[in-house]
């Protein structure tokens, strides 16, 4: 199973690394939206028969260049099924009103880790 990660934070980035590949899972890491993005319509256009590319992003909502919101938008423009999961530390500033939000789980930071983890297995297994 493959997961894209977008956290422009290198300790937290590595720390999603080494966990969700402990967990068995496929992880490709981007620093910021841009990158992000790149990735995902990378890996999409590899894809077949309209299958998500990925089986989780996870996307922090401040990151340079396109935040989380910007970054889910367009991939759910991309792949309205693809699934989604917003870690932040700024919860209470994301406008809940936001179509796109109503379409991801969100995590706040700091997070623990168990409910972490939990939240991805329960994401992927759909």
């Amino acid at each position: 199973m493959k997961i894209l990660v977008a956290e422009d934070e290198p300790e937290i980035l590595r720390i999603y690394k080494l966990l969700l590949e402990e967990k068995g899972y496929q992880v490709i890491s981007t620093e910021d939206g841009k990158q992000c993005l790149n990735a995902y319509k990378t890996e999409l256009n590899k894809t077949t028969n309209g299958n998500i590319p990925f089986n989780l992003v996870i996307l922090d909502y401040r990151m340079p260049e396109k935040n989380g919101i910007e970054v889910a938008k367009e991939i759910l423009a991309l792949c309205p099924a693809q699934e989604l999961l917003m870690v932040t530390a700024y919860k209470g500033q994301l406008e809940l009103q936001d179509q796109v939000l109503r379409k991801m789980q969100i995590i706040e930071k700091p997070f623990d880790v168990d409910e972490l983890v939990s939240t991805i297995t329960q994401l992927v297994s759909h």
